[in-house]
């Protein structure tokens, strides 16, 4: 059965919620939004940030807390589907933190998976990426 208006807009405000904490520097926050389970997922934006279980998820989530300050994450794009208590959503976010490297500026493309429990909404896959530099629009690959 495909979800409802109702239902797809509690997936977006736990999504809007998950975002809300990570932004705040809140990992026990963050963390509430998903199903703590061994077997959620988490892919990230860098070459070691792949997770399983949520030990490692939160692991992940905390250093990305640590190793940033001043960090706003605001959604720009949002949509969603879903049926039978399983969500799919696909976002675009401006990133915007203070690095000990440098400022880091970033819109961030981010997908979830999320089941529906007695608690709400919890995610269960999450999957972050920023565009590749130097791929023009209209092209499936980076020009030269």
């Amino acid at each position: 059965m495909k979800l409802t208006p109702q239902a797809i807009a509690d997936v977006r405000i736990a999504i809007d919620g998950f975002l809300e904490a990570y932004g705040q520097g809140d990992l026990d926050g963050a963390m509430s939004y998903f199903l703590q389970d061994d077997a959620i997922l988490n892919l990230g934006t860098g070459a070691d940030e792949r997770q399983v279980g949520w030990e490692e998820v939160r692991a992940q989530i905390g250093r990305d807390l640590t190793q940033s300050q001043n960090l706003q994450v605001s959604m720009d794009w949002f949509k969603a589907g879903g049926q039978d208590g399983v969500a799919w959503a696909a976002s675009e976010c401006s990133v915007r933190a203070e690095t000990e490297a440098r400022p880091f500026e970033a819109k961030m493309r981010i997908s979830y998976t999320l089941v529906k429990t007695g608690e709400g909404w919890k995610i269960v896959l999450s999957h972050g990426s920023i565009p590749l530099a130097g791929q023009e629009e209209g092209q499936s690959f980076p020009g030269e």
